[in-house]
């Protein structure tokens, strides 16, 4: 019957479907010397949209289950096993809901509490050598426990929270105040997502709703659109340069499902759903935007999921998933400056 030449790249890639550039990803667990190791005490009870601890190129704050509320901050720059006594903390007052670093300040957190109030700690030159009971700053004005909060990604000094209250305030550092107040969610909201030019607010909500906002121009949502099914909880990250939306949420019968949306277009809803697998944790999602690559997983998951988010269909293309060996208490990336160029490290 003669002999027939290999398939070109092309004609497989019809019969495959396309692939991603990304799908041999690794993923590997660096060299021990650059573990923090001898954690004690961690709070496993953040709320589940928190990604339970948070860190930038210099430190890692760690909420601790003790009273009063308190924060490890532990030095990058110091890894190893930690001592058995106590380490120095900050005294919050009032149990953790969801902390994040200040990222044109690395010495500023900012700690939403359960008792309404967002507190500014400053941390001293080369780490706390003391307990810190007294904040920088404290933020007053929503009425009940704070759900999220995200500082903005082009603008110092501003930060927007989220709250049971069913609002959503954008507060201006320098001053202390609030500068705006957002209306019109019915009911608790899970997350929200500056878009990468800070112009724009996304927020999904238990109401099963996707709410887009444009602060500059209006208090109320600028369109809405249908969210995930499930009331369990989910997650909102722009994607694709700021044009598409991805959320990561649960259906009717518990699957964990990413979808994707059109940000011009939400109430068309989404352009595609993808179910991943059934877990009672909420997937975090961390998007990548120099490669396009979406990073998702669960506190108490071992799988973090790996998909390149593109803007023609089949819009996510799989990657290389990484399994580690113990269930994940948390989920952080670090800036991109703290990558090893040289070792092809992406993320």
């Amino acid at each position: 019957s003669g002999f027939v030449s290999s398939p070109s790249q092309k004609s497989l890639q019809s019969i495959l479907g396309p692939s991603s550039r990304f799908r041999h990803t690794q993923g590997r667990v660096l060299h021990r010397d650059t573990h923090l190791t001898n954690l004690r005490g961690l709070s496993l009870t953040t709320p589940g949209e928190c990604d339970g601890f948070c860190a930038n190129n210099q430190r890692v704050a760690l909420p601790l289950l003790s009273a009063g509320g308190q924060i490890a901050i532990l030095e990058l720059s110091k890894p190893g096993r930690l001592p058995d006594a106590a380490v120095p903390t900050i005294q919050n007052g009032a149990a953790v809901a969801d902390l994040s670093w200040d990222p044109f300040d690395p010495r500023r957190l900012a700690v939403a509490g359960e008792d309404a109030k967002i507190r500014l700690w400053r941390i001293p030159e080369g780490g706390l050598q003391e307990t810190l009971c007294e904040p920088e700053a404290v933020l007053r004005g929503h009425t009940e426990k704070i759900y999220s909060i995200r500082f903005h990604p082009m603008a110092s000094d501003l930060l927007v929270s989220s709250s049971y209250d069913m609002t959503v305030r954008i507060w201006e550092l320098s001053s202390g105040q609030e500068a705006l107040c957002l209306q019109g969610h019915t009911d608790q909201i899970f997350s929200l997502a500056w878009s990468p030019d800070g112009k724009k607010l996304a927020t999904v909500s238990k109401d099963g709703r996707l709410r887009l906002y444009e602060p500059r121009r209006s208090p109320q949502p600028q369109q809405e659109g249908p969210g995930p099914e499930g009331g369990r909880g989910a997650r909102v990250v722009w994607v694709c340069g700021g044009d598409y939306l991805l959320v990561s949420g649960f259906d009717s019968r518990s699957e964990r499902k990413i979808l994707l949306y059109r940000a011009q277009a939400l109430p068309e809803g989404p352009l595609s759903v993808l179910g991943l697998d059934v877990a009672p944790s909420t997937l975090l999602p961390f998007y990548d935007e120099d490669t396009g690559v979406v990073f998702l997983t669960g506190k108490g998951d071992t799988r973090v999921f790996l998909y390149e988010v593109t803007p023609e269909p089949p819009y996510f293309l799989e990657c290389n998933s990484f399994t580690s060996n113990e269930p994940h208490k948390g989920f952080i990336f670090l800036p991109k400056t703290s990558c090893e160029v040289r070792e092809v490290e992406f993320a």
